[in-house]
């Protein structure tokens, strides 16, 4: 990185990667988030509690939703700078942290992480060759590439309201240097509640998968619901996002938070909430992953955001924009890397579409 840019940037206040002063802000943040923790620690309170329910209102808030999306619209060069080369993946890597044993492996790179990752989720979600995969929220393609190397006769639909990332899968679609094809590969650009039977008809896939999108639901019954709709009897979804141990009230609604500026209508639910909705599908098993796998993940991206600075800056990002983007990184860190990650890390559920009707329970 060129060195007046680094002089002129922290002339600004804002320190590069590794610089003591952005060590001083991310421990005084860890020690922060590591109080409240330790505050709610064996909080099992339902999120009805404190105002905020997963059963009511839109799958999600369509005017936050909006402005939600708008932090995967940047350039597409930002995050070319800072995700994984081959994939493009903007979640958790899994550098090989588990609840019982909160360690990572330092000589993993972030690429073979986010592979592990993969591996982790089909074997999870128990995905065959030949089945029909819907995945909610697909970014930049990643999942569906590395599936369908693995797995090349797999059917992969993806959902996607986000204009670059849908941009970018097109210009792969009609690429021949990689796995994806229109016959293998069918993206719909809507947000979830603007589906329609139109658009995907009922019990049309064996897996529907999710990585990273639940936590910008607000209604999970809904969609649930619809999830159960388009899987086939006996079809199975799984689901991969972040989660806290417990519940933390403040935690449950992004605008109670600093995540505002960058997640609006974004929630954290606690890890045994999404187990609660059966009325449609039925909880086959569940998994807490490590935070510290995230908490890596985003250093590696925080690192490589300043190996590229010269390249952002001007350029490509403002003032405003380096700083943004520098705190967000610093702040996500210092959320999962309290208590050894075993405080907020990321929740992994597979469910599974029963073979008659669905069970009409009363709602909790």
């Amino acid at each position: 990185m060129k060195k007046n840019i680094i002089e002129e940037l922290a002339l600004h206040d804002i320190h590069r990667y590794g610089s003591t002063e952005l060590l001083i802000f991310e421990k005084r943040m860890e020690r922060y988030f590591e109080r409240e923790y330790d505050r709610w620690r064996g909080n099992n309170e339902l999120p009805e509690k404190y105002g905020i329910s997963s059963f009511k209102g839109d799958i999600a808030k369509q005017e936050t939703h909006i402005e939600s999306i708008q932090h995967y619209d940047k350039d597409f060069k930002i995050y070319k700078a800072f995700l994984d080369k081959k994939y493009m993946v903007y979640t958790m890597a899994y550098y090989g942290a588990t609840e019982y044993l909160p360690e990572i492996n330092n000589e993993i790179t972030l690429e073979q992480a986010q592979v592990n990752k993969y591996n982790l989720i089909i074997k999870r979600a128990d995905i065959k060759d030949g089945d029909r995969v819907l995945e909610l929220g697909c970014g930049f393609g990643g999942f569906t590439s590395y599936l369908l190397e693995k797995l090349p006769n797999v059917h992969v639909t993806g959902i996607n309201p986000s204009t670059v990332q849908s941009s970018y899968l097109k210009e792969k679609l009609s690429s021949k240097d990689n796995a994806f094809s229109n016959k293998n590969f069918t993206l719909i650009q809507k947000y979830f509640d603007d589906i329609t039977e139109g658009d995907i008809a009922d019990s049309s896939f064996d897996k529907v998968v999710s990585i990273g999108v639940l936590e910008a639901v607000t209604n999970l019954e809904k969609l649930f619901q619809f999830v159960s709709r388009v899987l086939k009897p006996g079809g199975k979804t799984f689901h991969h996002f972040i989660v806290s141990k417990y519940t933390i009230p403040q935690f449950l609604n992004a605008e109670n938070t600093l995540m505002v500026d960058y997640f609006p209508g974004g929630h954290i639910w606690p890890f045994p909430e999404a187990i609660r909705h059966d009325r449609y599908l039925t909880p086959v098993n569940s998994w807490f992953v490590n935070g510290l796998n995230y908490w890596k993940t985003l250093d590696d991206w925080h690192k490589r955001f300043w190996n590229s600075i010269d390249e952002l800056y001007p350029h490509y990002l403002t003032l405003e924009d380096v700083e943004g983007w520098n705190k967000y990184f610093s702040l996500c860190k210092a959320m999962f890397i309290p208590n050894n990650g075993n405080s907020y890390g990321n929740g992994h559920y597979l469910f599974e579409k029963p073979l008659n009707k669905p069970r009409l329970k009363k709602i909790k």
